[in-house]
């Protein structure tokens, strides 16, 4: 008994011997597994820091990334890294533009664009990189010294940009360079940002600088240039007015610097052209922005190039019944119809910014006013056409006030401005406003009192009020003219045909087929 009791005994303490002894590997397993983990985890971790490249310098990514100078183009500039690299970074990018500015084999150039698919050899090559440079600076970095490399980079795109444009000091090469970087940002695939922010820089430095504002005058001219040439071509046309509104409404604190540098030039409003209303449209600065037209006797380049597009179609198409004539003609009236709206929308958004502008508002007005003044004409019932502005003009200059005249309040307007001294409605003064005689009315005239300070509300309301009588009234009856005109020429032609056989053996044959001929001309042309 004892003996198996022993034996029971030993094998119990044994189970539990051997229980606490599994139990005491099993934690000094998991404890060498856990430092052999932990080894591990270390020993990758300085591995992998072996193993890691270096960490590339800002500059060098800034270089790769916006100058787009890769391994394949990096001899161009090796020798002057080199010669760099005790210099600041800034100082670095400097002279990498200088020597794409300088350097005289545009191969180099080249070099830097060769995967861009945009770039064709009609455009300035140094334009184009400056511009592409200036695109690539949108990219954002968390680190504060590459922001500021990549800020100090924009500027110096914009620049270089200028002292491209105007490096020798000619103005016919200065001309020249903007009209091709004009050319680049017409361009579809032209990023906004060079429509918006670049115009807005080259406005900031070109005011900081000297000579003031030269740089943003040739710019500006440009856009009016290439405005007169392009008024049939509306796609570039609202292009060019954009570009034209984005100038204008930079500011500079309270101040809209190009409108103001604008209204102080010798040609704003110039003496010469202020003897009629073809001449003021022709000769003042602003002009070219109202040119576009709907009228063929202003431009009928406009209604041609729909006419083309729509034949062109035709051609393609086998259908030609009167029912699909008439739908392509009221494609052509509500294509010309949208396009004239969006144009004019930017006429209204360019003459607001003027008159935004404090230092501006005075000679916008002055401006409206002379329009106004030399085309009193316009309502006479025979119109020398000559004399007076056009009809698109008008019209347009009508659309615009009326526009800026929409928001005002009836109240804020001034009831007794057509009777002050000082007037902008061009009335005649020895004419009479009221029933009255002229001394009666002189007499009304003293005793009213006047404001300390015309407001702009009134004077806005009253030039919109008589520009809608100048232009839209007039334009509107001049259709019901024509058509009694074309009506007396059918008549007289119709006339002469009739009694044709009476006169054709007369000695004044010759003399009534003269004025038969001369009359179908001039029916073919009223039509």
């Amino acid at each position: 008994l004892l003996k198996s009791q022993h034996s029971t005994g030993d094998k119990r303490s044994y189970d539990i011997n051997s229980n606490n002894t599994t139990k005491e590997i099993i934690q000094d397993n998991q404890v060498y597994d856990d430092g052999n983990r932990n080894g591990t985890i270390k020993k990758r971790k300085s591995e992998n820091l072996l193993n890691k490249e270096p960490e590339e310098p800002i500059i060098r990514r800034i270089i790769r990334l916006i100058m787009n100078i890769t391994d394949q183009n990096q001899l161009f500039f090796n020798d002057l890294i080199e010669i760099s690299l005790q210099r600041r970074s800034k100082s670095i990018l400097s002279d990498i533009f200088l020597r794409c500015l300088t350097s005289a084999q545009s191969d180099l150039i080249k070099s830097l664009i060769r995967n861009d698919s945009n770039y064709s050899d009609q455009y300035d090559i140094y334009l184009w990189y400056f511009l592409n440079v200036y695109t690539r600076c949108d990219y954002k970095s968390s680190l504060q010294e590459e922001r500021d490399l990549t800020e100090h980079c924009r500027l110096l795109s914009v620049r270089y940009t200028l002292i491209y444009i105007t490096n020798n000091g000619i103005f016919l090469d200065s001309w020249n360079k903007t009209l091709k970087l004009l050319d680049i940002l017409l361009i579809d695939t032209c990023p906004e940002s060079l429509r918006t922010s670049f115009l807005h820089d080259i406005v900031k430095i070109s005011y900081n600088q000297e000579p003031k504002m030269k740089v943003c005058e040739i710019l500006v001219r440009t856009i009016l240039y290439r405005l007169r040439q392009t008024c049939s071509q509306a796609n570039i046309y609202i292009n060019l007015l954009s570009l034209l509104l984005n100038l204008c409404e930079c500011r500079n604190g309270n101040d809209r610097p190009v409108c103001t540098y604008l209204v102080t030039l010798n040609d704003w409003l110039p003496q010469v052209a202020l003897h009629d209303g073809k001449s003021l449209q022709r000769m003042t600065l602003l002009s070219p922005i109202f040119y576009i037209s709907c009228f063929a006797e202003d431009d009928i380049d406009l209604l041609v190039s729909q006419l083309e597009k729509i034949n062109e179609q035709e051609q393609d198409d086998d259908d030609n019944s009167q029912d699909f004539s008439e739908y392509k003609e009221k494609q052509i009236r509500s294509t010309i119809q949208s396009q004239l709206y969006t144009a004019r929308k930017l006429m209204h958004k360019i003459v607001l910014a003027f008159f935004s502008n404090i230092s501006s508002r005075n000679a916008m007005l002055d401006y409206l006013q002379k329009f106004i003044q030399l085309n009193i004409k316009r309502t006479h019932l025979t119109v020398d056409e000559s004399q007076v502005t056009g009809d698109g003009f008008m019209l347009n200059l009508t659309f615009v006030l009326q526009q800026l005249a929409l928001p005002i309040d009836v109240e804020r307007v001034d009831l007794y401005y057509p009777y002050y001294a000082d007037d902008r409605l061009s009335i005649p003064k020895d004419q009479s406003r009221l029933y009255s005689t002229q001394d009666e009315f002189k007499t009304y005239q003293e005793n009213i009192q006047k404001p300390h300070e015309i407001r702009f509300p009134t004077e806005c309301v009253y030039l919109t009020l008589h520009i809608s009588h100048l232009g839209l009234v007039s334009t509107a009856k001049k259709p019901q003219r024509r058509n009694n005109i074309i009506r007396e020429l059918n008549s007289a032609i119709k006339n002469l045909e009739q009694t044709q056989g009476t006169w054709r053996q007369t000695p004044m044959a010759s003399r009534h087929e003269a004025q038969l001929e001369r009359l179908k001309a001039e029916l073919k042309v009223r039509k």
